[in-house]
């Protein structure tokens, strides 16, 4: 869920003052002196931020399920509660807002417009914490299917492994890119099936493997064929393979696994 803070001002001004209202109306305000104690007020600072949340708060409470839950509720404790938060008393909040009100009125809306400005930094710092953790989602995302080496991280050989509830078929496209300082040796695709119940003992079924060529330039491959079991399975994907003794920087090639899918036969 998000609040947005950025909408019309007259808006904003009219849900703080409902809430405000609800404030200086409560009982505890009768006995409220008509003179202000001055040394019993706020900072404007701090003030600004109680406000904001009181208007953070009053949005919240607008929602069903939130009201719902906070419905036995008096609504003005929930409002004392954000005061007390801040180490103030309702009765010094209730001093601050007759001091305005009555002897600042010009002064209030300035301090409205702090607050406007305090909820949109906050709501840019969020949106700013959202955008990085979404883009860095969609970045491990993208990184999962793509595969660079060398990758002196990576420990073992560069596998995929996919569980298929045969009878189907499978489809597989993957781009490869071996660059001509590649020290391997015939490097290719290969797979194998096994069931899934016992893929450390089982017996691999392989399937035909694709040669890569070290030209340095992409190419697509359209990789498909049936599984005629009935048992469910296990599909190792060895996308990187080879047939000498190198190390993991004498490797040189990028591989995209585009997409895979299983099709299961109709009953």
């Amino acid at each position: 869920m998000r609040i947005k803070f950025s909408g019309s001002v007259i808006l904003f001004k009219g849900l703080l003052l409902s809430a405000l209202l609800v404030l200086m109306m409560a009982p505890s305000c009768t006995n409220s002196r008509n003179k202000t104690d001055h040394g019993k007020l706020i900072p404007e600072k701090k003030f600004v931020s109680i406000l904001a949340d009181i208007y953070v708060a009053n949005g919240l409470l607008s929602l069903p399920e939130v009201r719902y839950k906070y419905n036995g509720r008096d609504s003005v404790l929930n409002y004392i509660d954000i005061i007390e938060s801040y180490g103030y008393s309702y009765e010094t909040m209730n001093n601050t807002m007759n001091y305005y009100f009555v002897s600042k009125p010009k002064k209030l809306i300035k301090l409205y417009d702090n607050v406007i400005r305090q909820l949109n930094e906050e709501q840019s710092a969020i949106q700013n914490e959202i955008n990085k953790a979404e883009e860095g989602a969609s970045r491990m995302a993208v990184n999962y299917n793509v595969f660079t080496l060398p990758d002196p991280e990576r420990s073992g050989a560069l596998t995929v492994n996919n569980i298929l509830n045969p009878p189907g078929s499978y489809n597989l496209i993957f781009s490869v890119t071996v660059y001509p300082d590649d020290k391997s040796f015939n490097p290719h695709f290969t797979a194998y099936l096994i069931d899934a119940d016992s893929t450390e003992t089982g017996k691999k079924r392989w399937l035909p493997r694709v040669e890569y060529f070290k030209y340095g330039h992409l190419h697509q491959f359209n990789y498909m064929g049936r599984v005629e079991t009935d048992r469910p399975a296990v599909m190792k994907i060895i996308f990187y393979n080879y047939e000498n003794d190198i190390s993991e920087w004498d490797k040189h090639a990028r591989i995209e696994m585009i997409s895979f899918s299983f099709i299961v036969d109709p009953l």
